[in-house]
């Protein structure tokens, strides 16, 4: 009971770790289209106020690819700083606006892949209770094994309870057989 209990309990992680991970990429989504808004917010206003660009100001890289194309863990931290760029515009811009929208992105999915750690770690604790429960019922058959030896004699007790061998010895034995 106690290991199918376990291996319930560690086949929950599985799922909540894969959740976790479907979060981080519906996260990295929504980043994703934030910055590409405001890049295409950024070339419409170049377009409509011919001067200093500000496209080439927030996206010093040319191209909002540079951001969304990396990984999660550095996309929130080039996120950041193109958060910090617009935010040095001056007041009262058209394009300040997205502000808050990328903020929001950035910290969802960073508590996206904060989730995500998380949820690894307590299946690596699932695996291991699992492991732990595994050890504990093999002790217990070889437990039960050995007083069955000593009630009913060796040649019951193999009926009983019967040595798992190691399948290798059969295979070797039958290549040989078949050469």
């Amino acid at each position: 009971d106690s290991l199918q209990n376990q291996a319930n309990t560690r086949n929950q992680k599985v799922k909540a770790r894969y959740a976790a991970y479907d979060a981080i990429v519906l996260k990295d989504g929504i980043l994703d289209d934030s910055i590409k808004n405001l890049a295409d917010s950024a070339k419409q206003y170049d377009r409509s106020n011919p001067g200093r660009p500000v496209f080439t100001l927030l996206f010093p890289d040319g191209k909002p690819s540079s951001i969304t194309d990396s990984s999660y863990t550095k996309e929130a931290d080039k996120a950041d700083q193109l958060l910090l760029r617009l935010q040095s515009l001056e007041e009262g811009h058209s394009l300040l606006s997205h502000v808050d929208t990328v903020k929001n992105a950035i910290t969802a999915c960073r508590a996206a892949i904060v989730t995500h750690q998380d949820a690894v770690s307590e299946e690596k604790m699932a695996i291991a209770d699992e492991e732990l429960s595994q050890r504990e019922l093999r002790q217990q058959y070889e437990f039960n094994s050995l007083d069955s030896v000593k009630l009913f004699g060796k040649a019951y007790a193999k009926r009983l309870f019967p040595k798992l061998s190691n399948g290798k010895k059969k295979v070797v034995e039958k290549i040989i057989a078949e050469e």
